[in-house]
C-alpha cells in the first residue's frame, strides 16, 4: 500500500486533488487538524476526501472537544482504536504529553500509554510486531522528531510503545521544527512538519518526505 501522511494542518486547506495524483491507498493525519477548533470546515474537507481514499486521523493537542466530536461523527478518528486495512493494523494515540501552553487536549504521559492499551485490547499482541503503524500526534522522546532547540520534549510512553512493540512506522508530528525521518530499532519515525507530507510504501518500506 502507498500511504501519504500529514501533520499539524492547523486548519490549512491542502490541495488534496494534487495529493490524489500520487494515488495513495490511505491518507494519515497525525493531529492538530484544527487550530483550537476555530474553523471546523477542514474536517468537512477531509470527509469529502475520505469518500475517495480512506482517511485516518488522530486529534492533536490543539484540537478541541468540538473538533474531536466532528472527527468521530465522520468516522475519521482512530484515537484509542485499532483499524485493520489490507492486513496492516493502524493504532492511534491522540493528544500530546503536557506542554507549557495548557492546550485543550493534553495528557499525562502514562495516559498516552493507556490510550495505546485501549486500542489493542482486543488484539493478540504477538501479531503486532513489525505489523502495525502507530499514528501518534506526540513524537517519541529523545529522537530527531521531538527536538525544540537543545531540548527533547516528546513522549516517553510513545517511545516505550515503539521499543516494546516495534511498529513498522510511527507517523507523528506536534513539534513543527523537527521535520525528520529517524529510527528506533527497526521502526521508522517520521515527522513531516506542517509544510510537507510523507510517502510510505508498506511493501518496500520506502519512506520520503516531500514539500507541499
Amino acid at each position: 500500500m502507498r500511504i501519504i501522511g500529514f501533520t499539524d494542518l492547523h486548519e490549512k486547506f491542502i490541495n488534496f486533488d494534487k495529493i490524489l495524483n500520487y494515488k495513495p491507498d490511505i491518507i494519515l493525519i497525525s493531529g492538530d487538524i484544527t487550530h483550537f477548533g476555530r474553523n471546523l470546515r477542514i474536517i468537512d474537507l477531509l470527509r469529502g476526501v475520505n469518500e475517495k481514499v480512506k482517511v485516518l486521523t488522530v486529534p492533536g493537542n490543539c484540537d478541541t472537544k468540538e473538533a474531536i466530536e466532528k472527527l468521530n461523527k465522520y468516522n475519521l478518528n482512530i484515537d484509542e482504536e485499532c483499524v485493520e486495512i489490507n492486513g496492516i493494523k493502524f493504532v492511534g494515540i491522540g493528544g500530546s504529553n503536557r506542554t507549557p501552553f495548557n492546550t485543550p487536549n493534553e495528557y499525562e504521559d502514562e495516559e498516552l500509554f493507556n490510550k495505546f492499551l485501549k486500542g489493542i485490547k482486543n488484539i493478540d499482541k504477538n501479531t503486532l510486531k513489525n505489523n502495525f503503524i502507530l499514528v501518534s500526534h506526540a513524537p517519541p522522546k529523545d529522537t530527531m522528531a521531538d527536538r525544540v532547540g537543545d531540548l527533547h520534549v516528546g513522549s516517553e510512553s510513545v517511545r516505550k510503545i515503539i521499543e516494546e512493540h516495534q511498529p513498522t512506522l510511527c507517523a507523528c508530528g506536534h513539534i513543527h521544527e523537527s521535520r525528520c525521518i529517524d529510527k528506533i530499532g527497526e521502526t521508522l519515525i517520521v515527522n513531516p512538519s506542517p509544510d510537507a507530507f510523507f510517502v510510505f510504501d508498506t511493501k518496500t518500506k520506502y519512506l520520503e518526505i516531500m514539500e507541499l
